[in-house]
């Protein structure tokens, strides 16, 4: 009897132990404000592409993509996450109507992607503020011009400058005018919580980019004195961001700084962006576009001077905000120009060394786009489909892939408590022959290849160790 009695208090203490570990193991999985994790704590590094320019002028704002292009791009191309353009005048089409079938087809589309463990960044896309005015974004009802008449611009004129018209600064400037516009703003956020309400359930939807290159109107605000970004733009942000956390606690909040000057390499004049969270999960998301390229004239010594530029003011920037993530949620040019592949070798160097994610836009066929018309890859495709850490079981000390040798290099601390694998994707197409896999520190460690997926799996159970890998082709 004392025999099984001591057994017994034996297996009570064993299983308390091993309890009070796993207890332990959980608890050192946390959330990290300064990277992009997923539901299992993993550090997450977001490639993919924008879905879809198309969209903007089609009837029923729905992107011209199939169920097999997002086969295509999760399996081929190997993207883990897709930037999908979402517009405030299809939601909310009329003041206090909103669309349910709309939001219907928009959620069929995004169980594309997420049913293939694909993570969505649902973006409010505007342009030119309103379709209205040649754009998209803002339904009729919100445009408010106070009587302007609009202006012709000349043939040839950049789409951009359309920004200028009299409607669209008028319009933009009641936007922002609080006081005196309130509903405006207070109704863009009950269209973003109509949103939420379909997808704060669905884990890969990641976030929400909150408005796509916001505009102030007011040039002199924007370009001159920098009022709009640190007082109205901020005041936005200040006010949509707990609005939007009372409904949906924990998803990624991704804001972005005006599109010009931020795009050529200036700096942002956005004070301070904070979350209501207690451990913040927001992310700083501009766009890069240097002049010459952006406008097809090639990477010329100016656009150079700016991608340096715009790699040290956005460093600037993720540290005023807490340190945040980067996320360049737009990027891209024609490959008719010279220089298109050296602009996107650099482009690349520089996302690489500083952990930022990106977005390519877009996946509209022909174009900017890594796909022609009839399917087939184009100049820009295979400067997309990279070998990179897709999620990380610990954090990344650094990462990089060169283009030309095709040798992928990596430094983590790796994290035992968390129970998925670190997914690296491996484009069959760099390694024909195989691949040469190269460890250091450990040799605790298991490694899977899915060839069909084009995914190293890589497991230890080392735990707060510094771990380096390096893959070459054979």
């Amino acid at each position: 009897m004392k025999r099984l009695l001591f057994l017994v208090a034996i297996t009570a203490f064993l299983f308390s132990c091993k309890k009070e570990s796993a207890e332990r193991q959980r608890n050192q999985i946390t959330n990290d404000p300064t990277i992009i994790q997923d539901q299992y704590g993993r550090q997450l590094i977001l490639h993919g592409l924008n879905t879809a320019a198309n969209a903007k002028a089609d009837s029923l704002r729905n992107p011209w993509i199939s169920e097999s292009d997002v086969e295509r791009e999760v399996n081929i191309f190997g993207f883990n996450v897709v930037r999908y353009l979402i517009f405030w005048d299809a939601i909310e089409p009329q003041k206090d109507f909103f669309d349910d079938a709309y939001l219907d087809r928009v959620e069929e589309r995004v169980n594309w992607y997420s049913s293939r463990g694909m993570y969505v960044m649902l973006d409010m896309h505007q342009d030119m503020y309103s379709i209205i005015f040649g754009g998209d974004g803002a339904p009729a009802w919100a445009c408010r011009t106070n009587g302007a008449a609009p202006i012709e611009l000349p043939g040839g004129t950049p789409w951009w400058l359309k920004n200028i018209d009299p409607q669209v600064v008028n319009s933009w400037i009641n936007f922002w005018a609080y006081t005196n516009h309130k509903d405006l703003q207070d109704h863009y956020i009950l269209a973003w919580k109509k949103v939420i309400e379909r997808f704060k359930n669905n884990p890969y939807v990641i976030g929400y980019d909150l408005m796509n290159e916001p505009w102030g109107g007011d040039l002199i605000k924007v370009f001159i004195t920098g009022e709009f970004e640190r007082y109205q733009l901020t005041a936005f942000y200040n006010r949509l961001i707990p609005a939007l956390r009372a409904a949906d606690p924990d998803k990624y909040m991704f804001f972005e700084p005006t599109p010009a000057p931020v795009t050529f390499g200036m700096p942002s004049n956005l004070r301070k962006i904070s979350d209501t969270r207690s451990s913040s999960r927001t992310v700083y998301a501009p766009h890069c576009y240097p002049f010459d390229t952006h406008e097809g004239t090639g990477y010329t010594a100016a656009s150079k001077s700016q991608l340096i530029d715009f790699e040290r003011e956005r460093k600037k920037e993720s540290q005023l905000h807490g340190n945040v993530p980067v996320l360049i949620g737009e990027f891209g040019l024609t490959p008719h120009q010279a220089g298109f592949d050296e602009y996107l070798k650099d482009f690349h160097k520089m996302s690489d060394r500083n952990q930022w994610h990106w977005m390519y836009y877009s996946n509209d066929r022909g174009g900017w786009s890594p796909l022609n018309a009839d399917g087939s890859e184009t100049l820009i495709g295979p400067w997309l489909v990279r070998t990179y850490p897709k999620a990380t079981a610990g954090k990344i000390k650094s990462f990089s892939f060169d283009t030309d040798t095709k040798i992928f290099e990596m430094t983590f601390v790796a994290n035992a408590a968390i129970g998925e694998p670190t997914e690296i994707f491996m484009p069959n197409r760099h390694y024909p022959s195989g691949y040469d896999l190269e460890v250091n520190v450990t040799t605790n460690y298991t490694q899977n290849f899915n060839s069909a997926k084009q995914v190293l799996s890589f497991s230890t159970t080392e735990n707060d160790k510094e771990i380096s890998i390096k893959i070459a082709p054979k």
